[in-house]
């Protein structure tokens, strides 16, 4: 009986108006992937058809060609899908990166007796990838959004857990006043921690990484000119002037430049700043 009445008090009171916006933009979200998904579609059998048009003239095999171009559809599409997702993810760890000091300056312009939305104004307009997000917060409600809304539309664009985390936190500081900023203040301190724990981790790596690139770009060239010369007096070995010089010029550089983007990868991005 409790459930049926908790029901239709459901249903008279409606969702909140907080709860269609979430659920509007959700809709939106995903009419847009579902429309991105199509386009992908679309190019990827585009581009697949080429494939098996050219591979087919090379070849002159209808059959390879078409298993070439069926699996070039497939990863390319593959790759269109995801590179959206893929992208949200990179631009949500930058905004998670410059979190801890942008929490700390609203937690210190809290407690210089501002406003809490004078404080994330204020601290909205330092030139970071935090403080752009959260001036689109404030614009949002400059807008006439209330900050639940206006977080709530930030946790949708950036889809990651210590950022719903420092927003739950200032939702908090919004709704108890500037003594609930003890909170955000020791969310900023575990986030500056786990960068320092990850700044020693890569110090760490950065030393094999260091002589993986010394071997790769000094030693293995050396050993493979040495080798050449020696291997075409004592072995069968035959190597053309344009073959050691591409190899020189073209496979050792791309091998270096292979090792320095992998670096670069594996390199935190508060350090890269």
């Amino acid at each position: 009986m409790k459930k049926l009445l908790g029901k239709e008090n459901k249903q008279l009171l409606g969702a909140s108006f907080l709860e269609k916006i979430i659920s509007k933009k959700s809709n939106l979200r995903k009419k847009e992937f579902e429309r991105h998904k199509s386009k992908s579609l679309q190019l990827s059998v585009f581009i697949s058809l080429f494939v098996w048009l050219f591979v087919g003239v090379l070849t002159q095999n209808i059959l390879q060609s078409g298993v070439i171009a069926l699996v070039v559809m497939i990863l390319l599409f593959i790759l269109l899908v995801q590179a959206p997702i893929a992208k949200r993810r990179a631009y949500s760890k930058k905004v998670e990166a410059d979190l801890p000091f942008f929490l700390l300056k609203i937690v210190t312009e809290i407690k210089t007796g501002k406003g809490f939305l004078r404080a994330l104004a204020d601290s909205s307009k330092e030139d970071s990838f935090a403080g752009k997000e959260f001036a689109k917060v404030a614009s949002d409600m400059k807008k006439g959004a209330s900050l639940a809304e206006a977080l709530a539309s930030m946790n949708e664009r950036l889809p990651n857990l210590n950022i719903r985390r420092a927003n739950s936190n200032l939702a908090n500081i919004y709704a108890h006043g500037s003594n609930a900023s003890d909170g955000l203040k020791k969310l900023a301190e575990e986030l500056l921690l786990k960068q320092q724990i990850e700044s020693k981790e890569f110090s760490g790596k950065m030393v094999v990484y260091a002589l993986v690139f010394i071997a790769v770009s000094a030693i293995v060239p050396a050993m493979f000119l040495s080798f050449v010369l020696i291997g075409s007096y004592f072995m069968a070995l035959s190597f053309t002037p344009i073959q050691v010089l591409l190899i020189g010029v073209g496979l050792f550089p791309a091998i270096d430049a292979s090792v320095l983007m992998m670096i670069n990868s594996k390199t935190p991005l508060f350090l890269k700043r």
